[in-house]
């Protein structure tokens, strides 16, 4: 249970306490009853898409699909709580030969394939109050062509569209600039907002003029222009840029959602971080976005408080993770002035 956030949480606590759990539990509430959120957690931490059997095991304790997941939200949305139960049906599995690969399926359309369907259903049960309810569900469908190729893919089962908020994951391994971002930044300059977006890449390179979209051999790529020529994919500014982009674009691209970033301080020195925690406080604030982002640095923690010392909103939170010796977990808050003693006797919050 986490109580009394903020626009800006920080989730901070020693390895393997859950903090990235946290952030993914948030991220799986926020899509409602869509079975692709929890779908992609999986790919956020980098593995490989699991066996019919195991399909989204990862999600459950010990991975442990006979035990229903159960989450709660309450916030300031003119509707009642929010409730979602994830539990799995018929936890079972058989294998059958399948025919040819279908229209739309991927590799191999027409070849006749051996496969894998799980029979056991992934079912998402979501409420907003006594006013909405929408249940879905989804298996996993693995397909070994004649010629030994396999794919996975998702087979789901919903009656309408399920609610969702907007929601950007940004987990701490992903690096570079993808076509992802290209179209964000582009959609921002069709609407004239990319002025706020260069404004905050100048806290970390203050030379920065302007940056524009260019098609080069086919692909499109976003350039930074410092004054000199020629203009340098943003890739070649460095890591922070990346990051800092990365962080203001996926802000500017979920108005009134949320954003989530594991360990948001990668890639960024320590000594811009405080104007950095400035500039997206601000960007928060005009796209009404909610930030929950990790951290493992101390520096990043005090930079943050320094950043919103004076805030009028009190827009800052922090929570710490904590494991007890029998194994159980809880969130500790440290609002503006909590943090400020901390900080200033230097103790331990990480």
């Amino acid at each position: 249970t986490v109580e009394g956030m903020g626009r800006i949480n920080l989730i901070a606590g020693k390895n393997n306490v859950g903090k990235t759990a946290l952030l993914e539990a948030l991220w799986v509430h926020s899509g409602g009853a869509d079975p692709d959120f929890g779908f992609q957690v999986d790919a956020l931490r980098g593995l490989n898409t699991p066996s019919p059997e195991r399909f989204m095991a990862n999600l459950f304790h010990k991975f442990n699909r006979g035990q229903a997941i159960e989450l709660s939200a309450q916030g300031d949305w003119e509707e009642s709580k929010r409730t979602l139960k994830i539990s799995v049906q018929t936890p079972a599995s058989f294998e059958v030969t399948l025919p040819g690969i279908g229209e739309g399926l991927p590799d191999g359309q027409g070849v006749p394939s051996i496969g894998r369907e799980s029979n056991s259903h992934v079912v998402l049960d979501y409420h907003i109050g006594d006013d909405y309810h929408l249940t879905s569900t989804a298996r996993l469908v693995e397909r070994i062509t004649a010629q030994g190729v396999s794919n996975s893919y998702m087979q789901k089962t919903q009656s309408q569209r399920p609610h969702s908020d907007n929601g950007i994951f940004l987990n701490a391994g992903r690096s570079g600039i993808s076509n992802e971002y290209v179209q964000r930044y582009s959609h921002l300059e069709i609407n004239g907002e990319e002025g706020g977006m260069v404004g905050i890449l100048r806290e970390v390179e203050p030379s920065l003029i302007r940056l524009l979209v260019e098609d080069v051999g086919g692909q499109s790529m976003i350039y930074a222009d410092a004054g000199t020529r020629p203009l340098v994919p943003i890739q070649l500014m460095g890591d922070g840029m990346s990051r800092v982009l990365s962080l203001s674009l996926a802000i500017a691209t979920a108005p009134g959602g949320i954003v989530l970033i594991d360990e948001i301080e990668n890639g960024i020195h320590h000594s811009v971080m405080e104007k950095v925690w400035k500039a997206i406080g601000a960007f928060a604030h005009s796209y009404d976005v909610q930030l929950f982002a990790t951290t493992h640095s101390y520096e990043c923690i005090g930079a943050a408080y320094r950043a919103f010392e004076s805030d009028e909103e009190d827009d800052l939170r922090l929570f710490r993770i904590e494991r007890s010796k029998e194994g159980n977990f809880r969130a500790v808050k440290f609002d503006r002035e909590r943090l400020r003693s901390v900080l200033q006797f230097n103790m331990e919050v990480i």
